[in-house]
């Protein structure tokens, strides 16, 4: 009777030893993306604190400025501007944990990126793309609802690991923080995100008394000028395709209320300010 026990105990530890051995040797074959969508849920912000998605931000924003990657434009109207879309915008954000850096990128190209921590770069060439505040607006919005939802360092963790990410926080490996970078500005958030920070970006834009049609009205124009994708501009990337994110934007119902306030912005004299 014992023996038959002490055969049946070794033939389970067999056979869960066989299954661990088989999905551990399966893992190890994965490429790494693999392994991070496996491992990872969708929460994967939670896994760092806020304190340490700053301080990470943080190290990137230092990076970018000291290495000559990125060149702030010096232009006291365009700082303005910032400023009075930014504050009407921030006023509106609700419990928010972090402290909102925007700066405007002296480059030519239609785009806006986000880094972790608060950390929002505006392309010189968005001003002369859009044709109006709220169009400006607009986008700040949706680079804010990214920020909210965490999705920068969601994909960060996702790309790179929390491991990783960790070294670089506490300052042992420095060095990746221009992978960082790249990875930032070269890789497209995932559908849901997009989604996600339109929704966002409608409801904020309401509360501060923008039209929401203000983001229809701008793809509405990349569509119109043939910029509706590009794989290195992250607010373009068709993630929902441009066409619905105008049709939810033009169906977006405000409240009975909901009255607009213009900005009082020269838009024509900002872009004469770009030249």
């Amino acid at each position: 009777m014992k023996q038959k026990i002490v055969k049946d105990l070794i033939k389970i530890l067999f056979l869960f030893g066989g299954i661990f051995a088989f999905f551990y040797v399966g893992l190890q074959l994965l490429s790494e993306d693999k392994k991070n969508s496996w491992l990872y849920s969708g929460d994967e912000a939670k896994l760092i604190s806020y304190e340490q998605e700053i301080k990470l931000g943080n190290l990137i924003d230092e990076y970018l400025i000291d290495t000559d990657e990125t060149i702030l434009l010096q232009n006291e109207l365009i700082d303005s501007v910032v400023w009075a879309v930014r504050s009407r915008l921030e006023k509106q954000i609700i419990m928010s944990e972090y402290d909102y850096k925007i700066v405007v990128v002296d480059d030519d190209l239609v785009n806006a990126f986000t880094i972790p921590g608060g950390r929002i770069y505006i392309y010189k060439g968005l001003f002369e793309f859009c044709e109006s505040a709220e169009q400006l607006a607009a986008v700040l919005a949706h680079e804010i609802g990214h920020v909210e939802k965490r999705h920068s360092v969601s994909k960060l963790i996702k790309e790179f690991g929390l491991k990783i990410l960790f070294s670089i926080v506490t300052g042992g490996d420095t060095i990746l923080l221009g992978e960082l970078w790249e990875s930032t500005v070269s890789s497209a958030f995932d559908r849901s995100n997009e989604k996600e920070a339109d929704q966002y970006a409608m409801e904020l834009l309401e509360r501060a008394k923008i039209v929401p049609t203000a983001i229809a009205s701008f793809f509405r124009k990349l569509n119109r000028e043939e910029l509706d994708y590009n794989e290195n501009m992250e607010f373009l990337m068709t993630h929902p395709h441009n066409n619905s994110r105008i049709k939810a934007s033009l169906s977006y119902e405000t409240a009975g209320n909901f009255e607009a306030q213009d900005f009082d912005i020269d838009w024509k004299r900002v872009k004469e300010a770009l030249k």
